[in-house]
């Protein structure tokens, strides 16, 4: 889990980041759970700002069993790109094993370098870029089971 600190209005708050595989996930601010979708919007491709999450009240999570991390995340095992990009890097090769949150993929999207991390805990099966292929936005990028 990754934590921050995020100043929105001049106002402080702490965010922990539990599961997120690269558009939407599940963060607690100030210890109140939320869902959260990220969605690019049109000027996201010409200008330097990260668009607005959309985010949801999440119902009170339940305490995470040992075998659970990972297994609710939406798009499964689909390593997918959060936003319109260039691969830098693959961090991994078919065959290895990765836990959720494992950088699998690194891009510049927007001027910045982003780690894409794995959604699920798994074997990757099938890797489908290579570095400087150009992606867009929910394209699959490496599929993990």
């Amino acid at each position: 889990m990754k934590s921050y600190e995020l100043t929105v209005g001049g106002k402080a708050y702490k965010v922990d980041i539990e599961q997120f595989d690269g558009r939407r996930g599940l963060v607690k601010v100030d210890g109140r759970p939320y869902e959260i979708e990220l969605q690019a919007t049109p000027e996201a491709a010409t200008t330097p700002e990260f668009s607005p999450a959309r985010i949801r009240e999440a119902a009170p999570l339940a305490p995470e069993s040992p075998a659970a991390p990972g297994t609710t995340v939406p798009g499964g095992g689909e390593v997918v790109a959060p936003m319109p990009g260039m691969i830098l890097e693959i961090m991994v090769s078919v065959g290895d094993l990765v836990q959720v949150g494992t950088p699998v993929i690194k891009m510049e999207a927007m001027k910045m370098e982003n780690e894409i991390p794995a959604p699920v805990e798994g074997s990757v099966k099938e890797i489908r870029v290579k570095v400087g292929d150009n992606v867009s936005t929910d394209d699959v990028m490496m599929v993990i089971a």
